[in-house]
């Protein structure tokens, strides 16, 4: 699913009524920043895993189709730590957004208890759900809310963290995945023929790729991997750090329209 940032990105400042308090954002503010940390705690941990593995495709020649294809022997396990960090930095940003849907409310003097930041799966649950998680939110609040299109096919990036903060509270792990990153082959010159496959989900067996002929003492095709999301279905096959990256961006963003 294609997912598209340009929905959020407008210009506008929250006008609160006359009678509202100034809304406290410390402890939005304060998700999002621990978010970040948590981010590229993510970012140097997955640098470190990656850089001390290499993935080599060991040759094997088909000699019914007259090509040798490179096949990884082995995938190393993804360090436990790091969809563990990945599903905590995704729960602080959206319990940043909560936060700033609470204070809209309790700055006009309300009680905030069951006031949620509406995030659905599509428009027609939007309509139907959001009033009733934003009671009390002053107009102009839940108008930019709105504007925000924070439901599935709206603002994907929005459904998107949703889903990864339902997933992390009923799953241990988030679900990571391997990926290819990017091919690297060395071949004499009389090579030809060379053929690459795009692969979302790394497992020991893989065809990397293949090239015309036999290459059997080459051995020269090898890939970078990086680390990519299983799960939501929304983001699978993402890479993790540029894309949390992207919606705490995003996240920060928001809820400085709030912002006195």
């Amino acid at each position: 699913m294609s997912l598209d940032l340009t929905l959020y990105n407008f210009r506008v400042a929250y006008q609160p009524p006359p009678s509202a308090k100034p809304l406290d954002l410390r402890g939005a503010f304060s998700k999002i920043n621990r978010a970040k940390k948590q981010i590229a705690e993510l970012d140097a941990e997955r640098i470190k895993f990656l850089g001390a593995n290499k993935y080599f495709g060991v040759p094997k020649f088909n000699a019914e189709t007259n090509r040798t294809q490179f096949v990884l022997e082995s995938v190393p396990a993804i360090p436990e730590d790091i969809p563990l960090m990945l599903g905590d930095a995704a729960h602080n940003l959206r319990t940043a957004l909560d936060y700033l849907a609470s204070e809209a409310v309790r700055s006009v003097g309300l009680d905030p208890k069951r006031v949620y930041f509406p995030i659905c799966e599509t428009i027609e649950k939007y309509k139907s759900e959001s009033d009733g998680k934003t009671k009390g939110m002053p107009k102009g609040a839940k108008d930019i809310i709105d504007r925000l299109c924070p439901y599935g096919g709206g603002n994907d990036y929005l459904w998107a963290l949703h889903q990864l903060d339902i997933f992390d509270k009923h799953h241990l792990l988030l679900t990571a995945t391997m990926k290819v990153g990017g091919w690297s082959i060395t071949l004499d010159k009389t090579a030809r023929g060379y053929g690459f496959a795009f692969i979302s989900a790394l497992k020991a067996g893989d065809v990397i790729g293949d090239v015309e002929g036999s290459h059997e003492s080459d051995k020269q095709m090898s890939i970078t991997a990086d680390i990519a999301f299983g799960e939501p279905e929304i983001l699978a096959g993402e890479a993790i750090f540029p894309m949390l990256n992207t919606i705490a961006k995003m996240v920060e963003e928001i809820v400085s329209y709030f912002a006195p």
